[in-house]
């Protein structure tokens, strides 16, 4: 009997730094993953604080809102929030990667990333290799 082909990757690149798109990324990744699809967040440019411990509360949605402000109306409606997602994705083997450059374009120490999902330091060269043959998403 013939062995069940691997899933294809998902890769989600996130650039924006609007928690409206970090949150569908999260929420689309979350999806795939507990479809068995191995997931892989990148985050890079404008998206990249919300990898630090107190990122999230700095990033605003085009209407003015933080993004715990975002979280706490998806929370009163019975949806995921990030944190929700963030510890989902952890349990469900989801890397988290975050672009080199995009930490000096922001002056982010590493220090300051935070620790679940732990955050792996990487170039595009590497996710470029890792997401070969599967779906690729921008937010």
């Amino acid at each position: 009997m013939a062995k069940p082909s691997p899933k294809a990757p998902v890769t989600l690149l996130v650039i924006s730094g609007d928690p409206e798109r970090i949150h569908m990324a999260l929420m689309f990744g979350a999806t795939a993953s507990a479809m068995g699809r191995p997931v892989s967040f990148f985050f890079s440019k404008s998206a990249t604080p919300f990898l630090t411990q107190d990122g999230w509360a700095s990033l605003n949605t085009m209407a003015g809102a933080t993004g715990p402000e975002m979280d706490a109306a998806l929370d009163d409606k019975g949806v995921a929030d990030s944190g929700v997602l963030m510890d989902g994705l952890a349990a469900l083997d989801a890397r988290f990667l975050v672009c080199e450059a995009a930490l000096r374009e922001h002056d982010i120490d590493v220090t300051t990333l935070i620790t679940r999902p732990a955050v792996e330091i990487s170039g595009l060269a590497h996710i470029l290799e890792k997401g070969h043959g599967g779906d690729w998403l921008t937010f």
